[in-house]
This record gives structure tokens, sequence and C-alpha cells, in this order.
């Protein structure tokens, strides 16, 4: 009898499918768990590999002149409020990467994707910022 035919016999004898759902489910409920325990561990390699990255973007930009008006201090620079701005929505970023794991943990694969990818970028923005010059005033 194929799946198909299981599951027509199982519904008309009244049995819930969650029930059904644990016969065939070829993993038992440690081994699962232990799945989602490696997946969350990458994860947190992952946000630590980005907060790394966006810590060298941050020390690589201080003291320069900065284009984004947001991380921009008063005099043009990038510098305390820049730092602020950037690892606050880095604990934001990773603090929502969380609750939304807990909620469903199968999204953790994706999320450290995701966060391998950011802190590439980031790493490759902060070898760019040590190519650019701080202004000649705070070389002396």
């Amino acid at each position: 009898m194929g799946r198909i035919g299981i599951l027509v016999v199982l519904m008309l004898s009244g049995v819930k499918l969650s029930e059904a759902e644990q016969w065939e489910h070829p993993r038992d409920r440690k081994q699962e768990a232990r799945m989602m325990s490696k997946e969350r561990k990458r994860w947190m390699w992952s946000a630590i590999a980005l907060a790394a990255a966006s810590l060298a973007d941050s020390s690589s930009s201080l003291g320069k002149m900065e284009g984004n008006g947001l991380l921009r201090s008063g005099d043009g620079k990038f510098g305390a409020r820049g730092v602020g701005i950037k690892m606050g929505a880095l604990g934001g970023m990773l603090l929502s990467q969380h609750l939304l794991m807990e909620k469903d943990p199968g999204s953790a694969r994706m999320l450290t994707w995701g966060n391998y990818g950011m802190a590439g970028v980031k790493a490759g923005v902060a070898i760019r910022n040590t190519g650019v010059e701080k202004p000649s005033y705070l070389m002396r």
C-alpha cells in the first residue's frame, strides 16, 4: 500500500494526522533537537563573523570624512555617533534574527548564510576604507 493509501486508512480510522507524521518521520526528537542545535551554533558563528566585520568597518572609518548624513557627526567625520548607530542597528538585527529563530527554527540556515554574506560585504568595505586617507589636519 502506498503512502496515500496509508494516509486514507489513518484518516478513516480516526487517527490524528500529527500521530501519522510521527510514525513516518525517520528521525526521533533527540536527533531533531541535535540538528537544530547545530544550526543554532552555525548561526552564532555567523553572528560573530558579522559583528567582527562591522567592528572592522567602523574602526577603519573613524576620523575620516563620512558620506552618509545619518552617520556623520557635526564636523562631517565618522565618529562616536556613527559607531553607536551602526552597532545599534547590528544589535537590533541580531536580536530580531534570534526572535525569528525562536518562532521558526528552520530559518537558521537562511539567516546564517545571510550573515556570512553581509560579513563579507562589510569586510570589503573595511578593506576599502583603509585606502581612504584621513584629512591632512588630523595627521599632525
